[in-house]
């Protein structure tokens, strides 16, 4: 009695999942070929700062109302460093 309870229970719930599976399809939008796409809405931008000592290049600083962040320093050949920055606006 106990498996034949079961094996009832099992499969109601086989047929419940499979007749439900049509609802979880992907439906056709309404307009067809016509896709949105997002625009950005900040745009990531690299300035160069130019050093003379590594110190020199904070690792933020403001340029025009933007934040910029050191990502990378470099040492020149003529002994000065150039810092490069990126910030989003």
């Amino acid at each position: 009695m106990k498996f034949k309870k079961v094996l009832t229970g099992s499969a109601l719930s086989l047929a419940l999942l499979v007749s439900a599976a049509p609802a979880f399809a992907a439906s056709p939008t309404a307009d067809g070929g016509s896709h949105k796409t997002a625009a950005p809405q900040a745009v990531l931008k690299t300035i160069y700062i130019k050093a003379n000592t590594r110190g020199e290049l904070l690792n933020v600083t403001v340029f025009a109302g933007v934040k910029y962040y050191l990502k990378d320093a470099k040492q020149n050949s003529d002994g000065t460093w150039t810092g490069e920055y990126q910030g989003w606006f």
